[in-house]
């Protein structure tokens, strides 16, 4: 049996021998008995991983987006929370909690039913995701595959696709040079592996698809980054790469807030966390009382 994984519990638990592939080379082969799972990682990214969350400091401004006694009937109801600039709030709670549908509320793609949503103190509606975009908001979705990635399009056509809603557009018309340098710009800045602009975004891995639809939100210039699930189901070297981005777009002013169900990820990345449970926000953590008891406490509320 060959047997193609990059989660490591799986890997140790049903292998007798483990060969490591990185960037289209074989790197090593050796015993599963004589591995660990740093050393995989190592050969896995090319370095040592130190951490798997390198969280940078970053200087946290003032309040660009408040959400007050936020609901969608029969959701949730009472969500109220402040979010900063260059400040990573994480949202934790177990599967169903409601995390999902704040993050798609805020951004419009279901309008609250009931209380109020500000942006650097002044009211605003937001009753779909043209509105989120035109308020400075991005929201990379739980599922790329089923609501991220035009899967027969090309990388290119996938990047491009939210900022063609005005800044590649004039008097109607793409302006297609403009965008596929912007593209270009994005894909090196992004390390996405393809072949060109042109290849399905189908064919890339996970990963790299991944990469692709955080690089069409930044295309945007978002002032607010909301990522659900951003590291679900890519390999350790993507994820340790989307980690540095997300810390370094903070350092950068972005206000970001991260949804995951990985709790080491969320207490990794966040300067504070949100935990929901059942609809309603139980509790918000700061970074230094923020641990895996405290989390699934509020969690199961």
């Amino acid at each position: 049996i060959v047997y193609i994984t990059h989660k490591m519990n799986e890997l140790f638990t049903i292998a007798d021998d483990v060969s490591i592939f990185r960037d289209g080379r074989h790197i090593a082969t050796h015993a599963a008995k004589d591995l660990d799972r740093d050393r995989v990682i190592q050969m896995m990214v090319g370095r040592e991983i130190t951490q798997m969350f390198p969280k940078e400091p970053a200087v946290i401004g003032e309040v660009i987006l408040s959400v007050k006694d936020l609901a969608l009937d029969g959701v949730f109801e009472g969500v109220s929370f402040d979010l900063r600039r260059g400040e990573i709030l994480g949202l934790a709670g177990l599967v169903g909690s409601g995390r999902t549908n704040v993050a798609e509320t805020i951004f419009g793609v279901t309008p609250a039913t009931g209380g109020e949503i500000r942006l650097d103190g002044v009211p605003v509606r937001i009753a779909s995701p043209r509105d989120g975009m035109r308020a400075g908001m991005a929201l990379l979705t739980e599922d790329r595959k089923d609501t991220g990635c035009f899967l027969t399009l090309g990388v290119g056509e996938n990047m491009a696709m939210a900022a063609l809603t005005d800044r590649y557009v004039k008097a109607g018309f793409v302006d297609q040079g403009a965008a596929d340098a912007a593209c270009g710009r994005m894909k090196d800045a992004m390390r996405v592996k393809t072949p060109n602009l042109a290849e399905r975004i189908e064919n890339l891995s996970g990963g790299n698809q991944q990469k692709v639809l955080i690089g069409r939100w930044l295309l945007t210039d978002p002032k607010i980054l909301i990522l659900d699930e951003p590291t679900r189901g890519i390999d350790v070297g993507a994820k340790a790469e989307i980690h540095r981005l997300i810390s370094r777009l903070a350092g950068q002013g972005v206000a970001v807030i991260m949804i995951s169900s990985e709790l080491p990820e969320v207490l990794g990345m966040s300067d504070r966390v949100a935990v929901m449970h059942a609809g309603r926000l139980t509790g918000i953590l700061d970074r230094a009382e923020a641990d895996q008891v405290s989390v699934m406490r509020l969690a199961a509320a």
